[in-house]
């Protein structure tokens, strides 16, 4: 298998600043651990990205993909295929857009990231193609379902809707790169595709570091973009379940919440006693450690959480539920709650194991959750797919 250097281009919508999605956050780590390691990356947006966002992330060539871009031959797809490239807003005009940069740049392989843009892949020839959800859209609905719960029956619906496009599309990619077993699992019985790379997110432990803040006492903090699923749901079963008890056996305990794009129901939940929120604060660092405990309760979605590897880098002690826990490699060093109250109290009035949990978290997430070791993990699958094909 030759080492030789890929060339390497990334589709995207966008890569924004802050980087407050998922996306944004693996995709730009997964390009700079790639050229890194001495790859030529390049990258493909539909808006396009402003320098900050692209600060620190050295690119062989950038591109942006034209919606309205009309020449090429007409595309081919069956009828479900182009219902669901309406439904999702993909034009045929992104397509021949980007056919015209696949003509100049004899790209190894091509990933697509996130799901709605999955039909591009139909026109790279003579390259690896890569779809690179990180979550499945199918499971990520799939979780959110509670069956005694009918305000979730919907996603059951988006359940079956995302699956079958997958699946609609199964001959437009090589491989697939998710982040969880059970992202592995969901990819290969929903798509049928055997080649599914499992992938963990990793951290950037130099922008994620600890730092000395004075500590806000009986303090705990939840970070994440607020108009997400399963951040809100976190939140709302959170302060409904476990907070009332967390208050009456700490009375002045405080809940801070930050995040971007807050909506109406979190603005709701804010106001709950003892919880405060901080919408849209661009860098969250400082102020996640001033809080002296994260807490991670989630109760759906899928793939791994990339604010408990924060946390983690961070060196913050975490409380998580089970859920939060997915996906994650080695021992975490992480408390499980089962009792909340109990859990935060004892480590509100602890500090040498406060200290101590920290400590032990940012050794666990530094030596298990590395983007270099999700690159190795990436361009292995490439070059199999390069040997086998050629």
């Amino acid at each position: 298998m030759s080492d030789a250097p890929l060339k390497l281009l990334f589709v995207k919508e966008s890569q924004n600043w802050p980087r407050s999605s998922g996306h944004d956050v693996h995709g730009f780590h997964m390009m700079k651990a790639l050229a890194d390691r001495g790859h030529a990356v390049s990258l493909a947006t539909v808006a396009p990205p402003t320098d900050m966002a692209l600060a620190g992330l050295p690119l062989e060539s950038r591109y942006v993909l034209d919606p309205q871009k009309s020449q090429g031959s007409p595309l081919r797809f069956t009828a479900l295929q182009r219902r669901f490239t309406s439904y999702f807003g993909v034009p045929d005009g992104l397509s021949h857009s980007l056919a015209k940069i696949l003509e100049q740049g004899g790209f190894d392989a091509v990933v697509v990231v996130a799901r709605h843009l999955l039909p591009l892949l139909r026109v790279v020839r003579n390259s690896v193609r890569v779809w690179y959800p990180a979550d499945d859209p199918a499971w990520h609905h799939l979780s959110r379902l509670k069956l005694l719960k009918r305000e979730t029956w919907g996603e059951l619906k988006l359940a079956a809707l995302n699956g079958l496009f997958e699946r609609s599309f199964r001959a437009s990619f090589d491989r697939i790169w998710v982040v969880s077993p059970t992202d592995r699992t969901a990819a290969r019985l929903i798509t049928g595709c055997r080649e599914v790379d499992l992938i963990p997110n990793g951290v950037d432990a130099e922008y994620y570091r600890p730092g000395r803040c004075a500590e806000l006492p009986r303090s705990a903090v939840f970070w994440g973009r607020l108009d997400f699923g399963p951040n809100v749901e976190a939140l709302e079963w959170f302060l409904a379940q476990a907070w009332p008890s967390v208050r009456a056996a700490v009375p002045d305990a405080r809940l801070d919440v930050f995040g971007f794009n807050p909506t109406d129901r979190v603005r709701k939940l804010a106001g709950t006693a003892g919880v405060s929120l901080f919408p849209d604060l661009p860098d969250l660092r400082d102020e996640v450690r001033r809080r002296q405990v994260v807490v991670l309760p989630f109760v759906s979605g899928g793939g791994i959480k990339n604010k408990l590897l924060e946390a983690a880098a961070m060196g913050m002690p975490i409380v998580a539920s089970r859920w939060a826990m997915s996906g994650l490699k080695g021992q975490p060093a992480v408390t499980v709650a089962g009792d909340w109250a109990k859990s935060l109290r004892e480590l509100w009035m602890d500090d040498t194991n406060r200290a101590r949990l920290g400590r032990a978290a940012r050794d666990w997430v530094t030596r298990h959750h590395t983007w270099n070791a999700a690159a190795a993990t990436a361009e292995a699958g490439i070059r199999r797919m390069r040997t086998r094909s050629g």
